[in-house]
């Protein structure tokens, strides 16, 4: 017999955390060339991290990327650490610019 949600524990609830990052490549001259870059960014994000990632938004604009990452947890303070990593492993590309994260949670 399965457990409906309202027979689980409030406190081991999941939650949703969603990662909002707007890229900037400036030295990037076409668009193959930013996909070139962000697919082996977005390999190595699926690869590390517990995480759903896609390009989002901006895909026919050749220097910004708009990239969206969610998670689903019951602890509260990992999606905070993988979103950190997440971000430090953007910031160490030297062909982007971060040019703003946000996060929200559901």
């Amino acid at each position: 017999m399965s457990r409906s949600h309202r027979d689980r524990d409030p406190s081991k609830r999941s939650r949703i955390d969603h990662l909002i990052l707007i890229l900037h490549f400036p030295a990037v001259h076409s668009l193959k060339e930013k996909r070139q870059v962000l697919s082996g960014l977005l390999s190595k994000i699926r690869d590390r991290y517990p995480v759903s990632v896609a390009e989002t938004g901006y895909q026919d604009l050749w220097q910004r990327a708009l990239v969206e990452a969610v998670m689903i947890s019951s602890d509260p303070s990992l999606p905070d650490r993988i979103f950190e990593k997440i971000r430090e492993l953007v910031l160490s590309y030297p062909e982007i610019v971060l040019l703003d994260s946000h996060r929200e949670s559901l």
